[in-house]
C-alpha cells in the first residue's frame, strides 16, 4: 500500500486509507472478495473466451443496465454531455470541476452529482 494521504477534501479525508496502486494489490483486493463474501469482480479484457465474456457482461446488463460509450470513456466528462444510465433516465452534464460534475436530470429537472448516481470517473 502506498503511505500518501488520502486525497478526499474533508477534515476525515486524511484518515482514510490510500486506495491501492499497483494492479497485484486490486487483484488481492478481488479475490479477497470473492473468498469473502461471494462478490465476483473480473475485468472484461482479463476473460479471453468469447462466450463467457458474453455470458458475464449479459448478467451485468440485467443487473445494472447497459454500458455506453459516455459511460467506458476514462476521459473526463464535458459540459453538455448526454449520460444515458440504461435505466430510463438521461442526465446532462452543466457543470464541472476537477474533483466534481454535476448533471441534470432531463425528465425533470433535478441536481445531482455524478459521485451520487455511482458514475464517478477516475
Amino acid at each position: 500500500m502506498r503511505t500518501s494521504t488520502a486525497s478526499i477534501p474533508c477534515a476525515l479525508g486524511r484518515l482514510a486509507p490510500a486506495s491501492p496502486a499497483s494492479s497485484d494489490e486490486l487483484r488481492a483486493m478481488r479475490a479477497a472478495a470473492w473468498h469473502k463474501q461471494g462478490i465476483v469482480v473480473v475485468p472484461l479484457d482479463e476473460i479471453f473466451d468469447e462466450w463467457d465474456r458474453a455470458f458475464l457482461s449479459g448478467i451485468a446488463t440485467k443487473l445494472y443496465g447497459a454500458r455506453t460509450a459516455a459511460s467506458r470513456k476514462s476521459t473526463p466528462w464535458a459540459e453538455g454531455e448526454v449520460i444515458d444510465r440504461g435505466d430510463g433516465e438521461t442526465w446532462t452534464v452543466i457543470a464541472t470541476t476537477p474533483r466534481c460534475v454535476t448533471v441534470q436530470r432531463s425528465r425533470d429537472g433535478a441536481l445531482a452529482t455524478l459521485g451520487q448516481l455511482g458514475e464517478a470517473r477516475p
